[in-house]
């Protein structure tokens, strides 16, 4: 027996909205070009495993050797001066790890304290260890600051992956990250979110930036925001804002947006059987052939056998919002619906952008 169709259709905007009513802000689908997450990184030690280290790896040898010459206790050296390692392969309870954690996008001070993660390179278990000083770097190659230290208990996640774990607010912060956001022309760069990148939406947050009361100048009749391409919009601090940029940015992302003019793209997730249909997606006059059913689309004659589908019964072209809804009255599978739309596309009789996930 026939499921019925899950459909999800969206009404507001797919290229780029959420909503018809205008109660979205710029927020909810750009950020600040430089307001993002930083990863810090770094090899460490965790001791105190239960025999399941990795000792006998010839890199855990090597750091452990390093870590104890650090602490001035030298173990024994070969002809060129190099340690000698090999007294070291009977420890078992010893592994090598990546360690890292995330900076929030509004940057951390010095002192704050962070989550930090662990994963394993060859040990069998994190379980019951503790993670030596680590030194955290940044994530440019050849940066040699160190940012963060870590160190603590090791807490695994997922008692079935023993192999990653987590040391709650084990990394300190010894220097302060900041994410500038204005630049020295005083401009700063909004993003969309690749959700919602695309011209018309660009295009729609230039024009409600300028057309915002709060930003226009007495002294000056210049527009602020200026769309670059899909994804970017230039803005330049007014006057009004030079002192105050934090201010701005949450005055800019707060601004409403008004209905986009249309809304026609369809995403489909063939994975979960499941697909968004923007309101404005129209489609031409064609018959589908569904196994013993025949489907018209339009304002052709039907035959005996066939279900003429024609919502509006005028000129204008049908939505395929609307040949979806037929659809799932007469219980087509989901799998059907989707095979129908990509169909449809293939003989461009669907006017719209499709995207398969």
């Amino acid at each position: 027996m026939h499921k019925r169709i899950k459909c999800l259709a969206i009404i507001g905007v797919l290229l780029g909205l959420s909503s018809a009513r205008g109660d979205h802000r710029i927020g909810d689908i750009c950020r600040i070009k430089g307001q993002e997450e930083n990863l810090l990184h770094g090899f460490g030690l965790v001791i105190g495993l239960k025999g399941t280290g990795d000792s006998d790896m010839k890199a855990t040898q090597r750091a452990l050797a390093h870590y104890m010459e650090l602490l001035g206790h030298r173990i024994g050296t070969g002809q060129g001066g190099q340690p000698v390692t090999d007294e070291l392969k009977s420890v078992k309870n010893v592994g090598l790890v990546y360690v890292t954690a995330t900076v929030p996008q509004g940057g951390a001070q010095q002192g704050d304290l962070l989550d930090c993660n662990l994963s394993a390179s060859s040990a069998k278990s994190l379980e019951g260890g503790y993670l030596m000083l680590t030194e955290l770097k940044g994530p440019v190659p050849g940066d040699k600051k160190v940012y963060a230290l870590a160190r603590g208990y090791v807490a695994l996640d997922d008692v079935s992956k023993p192999q990653t774990g987590r040391v709650l607010l084990g990394c300190q912060l010894e220097r302060k990250i900041e994410n500038e956001f204005v630049t020295k022309d005083g401009k700063l760069i909004l993003v969309m979110n690749k959700d919602h990148a695309a011209f018309q939406t660009a295009t729609d947050v230039e024009r409600a930036i300028n057309q915002e009361p709060d930003f226009i100048s007495n002294s000056s009749a210049q527009e602020i925001a200026k769309a670059m391409d899909q994804v970017t919009i230039e803005v330049t601090i007014p006057p009004s804002y030079t002192e105050r940029p934090t201010l701005f940015v949450s005055t800019l992302l707060s601004t409403r947006l008004s209905p986009p003019q249309v809304n026609t793209r369809v995403i489909i997730n063939e994975r979960k059987q499941m697909f968004a249909i923007g309101a404005d997606v129209e489609i031409s006059p064609v018959a589908i052939m569904h196994k013993s059913r025949m489907i018209q689309i339009g304002d052709q004659p039907a035959s005996n056998e066939a279900v003429a589908f024609n919502p509006r019964g005028d000129t204008s072209k049908p939505k395929l919002e609307s040949l979806v809804a037929a659809l799932n009255l007469l219980k087509v599978p989901a799998p059907d619906v989707i095979d129908i739309i990509k169909m449809l596309k293939h003989k461009r009789a669907l006017f719209g952008e499709l995207i398969i996930e």
